[in-house]
């Protein structure tokens, strides 16, 4: 069976597809991983691969990784007719009508899907129809038939990640590092109502135990000499006392790897600094903290439920023990004033003059499915793309909302590009002109900017931090 993974314009490795891999039963099933990022021909290799093949699967997300997994699932389609094609992933979960009837896909795994995919195999090979199947939906008579929801399963109870099926120094090409990508954990437990994780995995969470994981990464790094570890999970830092552990695991194996999590506010500010001390000591070098806004009436609405000081808190402690942060916000939800948007700039300020390890990216709001903000906005009269085809157009990064106006997108364009500016590390000759980036950003005065023409007619804008 072949595994296939669309177009797209990030080069993380195929983790959903390598857990899935990994879990099939290996004695029963040859299973192929094609990433199409990295094949000159993706077409005459899954021509090729899928020659005998029983079942197509692929992981697919919303927007342009979309059309060219319609472009494969058309191109199998006509030519193996009798080979089974299973869609899973954010995208199909969400829609699970829309997919089968617009396609040629005959399955889709809604959620969790290891247990669900091995059980389709089964069904297929024994020539048994995939109703019950809990997490499944399918076509059967032309009809789509939706069985029960699955329950999360604890990822702890699934196989070692297998990353033979995959070529590990091709993805460290792409990435320009000597590194892994890997998840230690599924799900998220919190109600941010802008996110669609509530609705994909109904708030549980489930994380590998430490020795577990401090196993896998030692049997990985002695085959493949990895230099650092891009934990690719929602929310690492979950368990205080799990993160406390898996750093201890790290430093009683001399690991020599650095390594990057995710971490909330919340969860940061709550973190004892001895531990914060043991995860440096073990080789934390940065981390992700999701800050949505800057104004605290907002991230009340969107129920983050974090506090601007813990924010700062989680900063501290990571500039004391050496720790960088990438922070996000987005501007431009319904409803969101401009006052709430200049607490949002005044809080980027003040986290960029901490450090220039601090970096921040701004983005604007786009409504997506799966959550109570989108839902509010549908019964309002939002319109969302209609069908699959419209669906393939789908850009989450969007330059402007339409709740944010013209004049303030202009300034929030402007001081995105000067902070970047004004708090990148400090060069000689940079100096001058970051003293001027850094009087533009506390005055919002973006009249003449000399510096901003300067710098992308060099072609260097976009490298800095």
């Amino acid at each position: 069976m072949v595994l296939y993974n669309p177009q797209a314009v990030f080069y993380t490795m195929p983790l959903a597809l390598i857990a899935l891999a990994s879990y099939i039963d290996a004695s029963k099933y040859e299973v192929v991983i094609i990433d199409a990022r990295l094949e000159d021909d993706a077409d005459k290799r899954v021509l090729d691969e899928m020659n005998g093949a029983i079942c197509l699967g692929m992981s697919v997300l919303t927007g342009a990784p979309i059309k060219d997994a319609l472009h494969i699932t058309d191109l199998i389609n006509s030519r193996f007719p009798e080979a089974h094609i299973c869609w899973g992933g954010w995208h199909p979960s969400l829609f699970p009508d829309e997919t089968l009837s617009e396609t040629c896909v005959h399955s889709v795994v809604r959620g969790q899907g290891e247990i669900a995919f091995a059980e389709i195999l089964d069904r297929l090979v024994s020539g048994r129809d995939l109703m019950e199947i809990n997490g499944v939906s399918f076509k059967k008579e032309g009809e789509v038939i939706h069985n029960k929801e699955r329950t999360m399963v604890d990822i702890n109870t699934f196989p070692p990640f297998n990353y033979d099926f995959i070529d590990v120094p091709a993805y460290e090409r792409l990435s320009g590092r000597k590194q892994i990508d890997f998840i230690s954990s599924q799900g998220c437990r919190f109600r941010c109502n802008f996110c669609a994780d509530p609705f994909m995995y109904k708030r549980g969470w489930y994380g590998f135990s430490p020795h577990r994981l401090a196993d896998e990464l030692e049997i990985l790094w002695k085959k493949y000499k990895f230099e650092h570890v891009h934990f690719q999970d929602e929310t690492f830092f979950t368990l205080g006392n799990r993160v406390s552990d898996i750093a201890d695991e790290f430093i009683k194996r001399k690991f020599s790897f650095t390594w990057f999590g995710t971490m909330r506010a919340d969860q940061g500010a709550r973190l004892p600094d001895e531990v914060i001390a043991r995860c440096k000591k073990s080789g934390l070098e940065r981390v992700m903290i999701g800050l949505e806004s800057g104004s605290q009436r907002m991230i009340d609405w969107m129920k983050k439920d974090i506090k601007i000081p813990q924010v700062f808190e989680s900063a501290e402690k990571c500039l004391k023990h050496g720790i960088a942060i990438n922070f996000s916000v987005i501007i431009g939800f319904p409803g969101e004033t401009e006052d709430d948007m200049n607490e949002t700039l005044n809080v980027v300020r003040a986290l960029r003059k901490m450090s220039p390890e601090f970096r921040v990216s701004i983005f604007y709001f786009k409504p997506y499915p799966g959550n109570e903000i989108a839902d509010q906005l549908i019964a309002e009269g939002y319109q969302m793309p209609k069908g699959i085809q419209a669906w393939s157009e789908f850009d989450y990064v969007v330059k402007g909302s339409p709740w944010i106006p013209e004049r303030k997108f202009n300034e929030v364009e402007n001081f995105k590009f000067y902070q970047r500016l004004a708090w990148s590390k400090p060069g000689l000759l940079l100096r001058p002109v970051q003293s001027l980036a850094k009087w533009r950003c506390e005055n919002a005065n973006y009249v003449l900017p000399i510096e901003k023409v300067l710098y992308d007619s060099l072609g260097v804008g976009n490298k800095l931090s």
